[in-house]
């Protein structure tokens, strides 16, 4: 038995994506580019949907960093999809997992792989889950109880530099023109009005909608007068944050945008 830090990433609406006639061979362009590729502390495993990276037995003892990193692996990829306004639900754990190469395959199985499974197909959510065992552990992202099993983990870090009370808005935009978080602060912005957009598309299933209304209500949890503001604007981002938006929104999706 080989127990390890484990994460595991179910892409969402994958049958939707192939059924649409969607260029899929582009969503694994972006995962063959990932940032988890070129550690080699950490082993990656891509098949149809879904993506598993599992940590070296070293992380085990330092499960801090080891958890740190595996959130980022997923971050990386909430990032990258984006543009593509595609959703995906990840669970980071730890548990047994066995890998191995034989002769013509690859073998991989363990309790972790199992768990994360079960567990995924609980969460009527989208976004990054920690196991609830592991959330001690998690001292650079902050942290949101789902239910008695996980944590939401709240991946969109550079919200916290618009974070204030709901009657604190409008802000100014000065500190982000400053810093130059614009350009990365529009990929966010961009991906709360896809996820507003869709809790409220009556033409997609109800269990649908009700997996972005709740991914919604756990960014709220930290970030609700922001995105009250931004719902009552129409998401007229000018209009919350002060400053011209025109080019770091027109910048998503291209080279020369945060993430390209």
């Amino acid at each position: 038995m080989t127990e390890r830090l484990f994460l595991y990433i179910d892409i969402l609406g994958f049958k939707n994506l192939i059924n649409s006639g969607s260029n899929v061979s582009e969503l694994y362009e972006i995962i063959d580019d990932l940032n988890v590729h070129r550690d080699n502390d950490f082993t990656s495993i891509v098949f149809s949907d879904t993506i598993l990276v599992y940590g070296e037995e070293f992380w085990n003892s330092h499960p801090n960093k080891g958890i740190m990193w595996l959130i980022e692996f997923a971050q990386d990829l909430f990032y990258r999809l984006i543009v593509k306004d595609i959703h995906f639900r990840a669970y980071v754990t730890f548990g047994d997992f066995n890998h191995f190469k034989l002769k013509h395959i690859e073998a991989y199985y363990g309790q972790a792989l199992v768990d994360c499974y079960e567990s995924e197909k609980r969460i009527q959510c989208t976004g990054v889950f920690l196991d609830s065992r592991l959330a001690r552990f998690s001292d650079v992202f902050q942290l949101t109880p789902y239910n008695s099993e996980c944590h939401f983990v709240h991946v969109m870090q550079h919200l916290d530099d618009i974070r204030a009370p709901y009657e604190g808005y409008p802000l100014s935009g000065a500190y982000l023109e400053a810093t130059g978080m614009e350009w990365w602060v529009a990929y966010l912005l961009r991906y709360l009005e896809n996820l507003s957009g869709h809790m409220a598309d009556e033409s997609l299933p109800t269990e649908v909608r009700q997996k972005y209304r709740k991914a919604w209500d756990m960014i709220a949890t930290r970030h609700g007068g922001m995105m009250r503001r931004l719902q009552e604007a129409n998401f007229k981002v000018e209009q919350v944050i002060e400053m011209d938006w025109t080019e770091p929104l027109a910048r998503i999706g291209t080279p020369e945008g945060a993430w390209g």
